[in-house]
């Protein structure tokens, strides 16, 4: 997908440096003509300079007003990409809870037989601590959307972050197509685990989403108990190119977020005090 993004950018960089090398050409000799008395052109000559003129001008809006959807064209195949990537992931940990469930069945068989019941009742414990992980995230009516859930949990596992899910919402009648939704929750919980990261101690490092729907919207939320986010940047980190993570950021997560709920008359808003920050977002029915 990189590759892709890079073949769109210097497709777009030559197109760009094309207009402009035409337009400084039609400029100079505009100009030489003028200024310099051995160069004249008759009425022909100039009529034609002219319409080269406004052709390149013509070339140039279209080439920068082509910019736009070319640009949103690459950023949703970039999402389906990940949404895609998120669904495999979940999909080779079913199999593998599936292949190896009979597995299970053996071990907790023999160590009944061998009166082992403590060890018995702890390798189920373990097992079914396994299941719940997954079975908890598959509760939505969008396999990308649990995909995600899952992926971002295991990740939080693997950093020692502790994620709760409260989904009381299977989202069945989502405006916002899933793939988009994914992108918004993956940002807002990336950014919780670099904020927790940054400046949280390791033991108590916590990240809540939550899902919910009543007659008139859907909802959801995304808490980390990280440092607090000032009340004087609510509003600019929201904005394109602001980023609190200085080389590490392009500053496009929150306003990708955002842009996308509204494109469907929703709003994603934040607060932050009192040892937490939230970000809910609201979407119509």
């Amino acid at each position: 997908m990189a590759k892709k993004n890079l073949e769109i950018r210097k497709t777009v960089g030559v197109l760009i440096a094309l207009n402009a090398l035409q337009m400084a050409a039609i400029v100079f000799l505009a100009v030489l003509s003028v200024f310099d008395d051995n160069v004249t052109l008759d009425r022909a000559e100039s009529f034609y300079l002219l319409m080269i003129g406004l052709v390149s001008v013509i070339g140039g809006a279209t080439t920068i007003f082509g910019l736009y959807p070319m640009g949103r064209l690459s950023q949703k195949i970039r999402m389906m990409e990940d949404s895609l990537d998120s669904l495999n992931s979940l999909n080779n940990q079913l199999r593998a809870q599936r292949h190896d469930f009979l597995n299970h069945i053996q071990v907790v068989y023999s160590l009944i037989e061998l009166e082992e019941y403590k060890e018995a009742h702890n390798y189920l414990e373990r097992v079914y601590g396994d299941i719940q992980r997954i079975s908890r995230v598959l509760k939505t009516a969008h396999p990308a959307i649990n995909a995600i859930l899952q992926a971002k949990s295991d990740m939080c596992r693997k950093r020692g972050i502790r994620m709760e899910l409260e989904i009381s919402s299977n989202l069945s009648d989502l405006s916002v197509p899933s793939w988009e939704m994914c992108r918004v929750l993956g940002n807002l919980i990336d950014n919780a685990i670099y904020a927790l990261e940054k400046d949280t101690p390791p033991d108590s490092r916590q990240i809540a989403v939550r899902l919910r729907e009543d007659l008139k919207q859907y909802a959801f939320e995304v808490e980390n108990n990280g440092p607090p986010i000032p009340a004087h940047l609510w509003k600019q980190i929201f904005e394109p190119g602001f980023t609190t993570k200085g080389s590490q950021g392009e500053g496009m997560g929150l306003f990708i977020c955002r842009q996308i709920l509204t494109e469907h008359g929703g709003s994603l808003e934040v607060s932050s005090g009192g040892g937490r920050t939230v970000f809910t977002g609201v979407i119509p029915r």
